[in-house]
């Protein structure tokens, strides 16, 4: 009886780094409970598939305010508890300041001029926080899990892996248009004033 409980407890010993794993939180900050449960769960099935498949950690760090005028010396200060390699997305609400660091041996994985731009046929995060939802904290939700399934899938895709839990090119795909109509429409606005204020007079 004592061999097979010894036994059992080997097997536990031996399965807990994969456990460790499967049970990682990347939301490192969720202030006020800004993204709900059902997305903070599927950041964090993407995360860990990543995790198992590359080794790369990719974090959450999204706050009302942060206490530090710029975002790079707030970023560094939570990244000091992470694992190498890492990459870390930061948002500050009420700073309106957004940004992705990374781990020397992370930056080469992803492109973050790109997902960073402000441009809605380019960037996956900023276009979304800005684009004026009547729910503020739906436009975050969206520009967060949008921008880390974006960060993933580059890291995933560097790496020469397939990730099953993320987004994918149709959810982007619908993002990307999403994006492109919202500023057709304020193209369209700002062209009808042109016409109507010094054109048609």
């Amino acid at each position: 009886m004592a061999y097979l409980h010894i036994k059992r407890a080997f097997a536990l010993l031996i399965l807990f780094p994969f456990i460790a794993i499967a049970s990682q939180n990347f939301i490192i900050k969720n202030d006020d409970a800004l993204l709900p449960k059902k997305t903070v769960d599927k950041i964090n099935a993407i995360g860990n598939e990543l995790y198992a498949k590359t080794g790369v950690g990719v974090y959450v760090a999204l706050v009302q305010h942060m206490d530090t005028k710029r975002i790079l010396p707030f970023e560094k200060r939570i990244a000091v508890s992470l694992h190498k390699p890492y990459i870390l997305l930061t948002l500050a609400v009420h700073n309106k300041k957004v940004d992705i660091i990374a781990s020397d041996d992370a930056k080469n994985l992803i492109r973050k001029e790109d997902i960073l731009s402000p441009f809605p046929w380019k960037g996956s995060i900023i276009p979304l926080l800005t684009a004026h939802f009547k729910n503020a904290r739906a436009a975050i939700e969206a520009a967060i899990l949008n921008g880390y399934s974006e960060i993933a899938e580059e890291v995933a895709e560097a790496k020469g892996v397939k990730l099953k839990s993320a987004l994918g090119n149709v959810n982007r795909d619908i993002y990307y248009w999403l994006r492109i109509l919202f500023y057709s429409i304020l193209a369209l606005i700002f062209l009808n004033f042109i016409y109507r204020r010094y054109i048609k007079r």
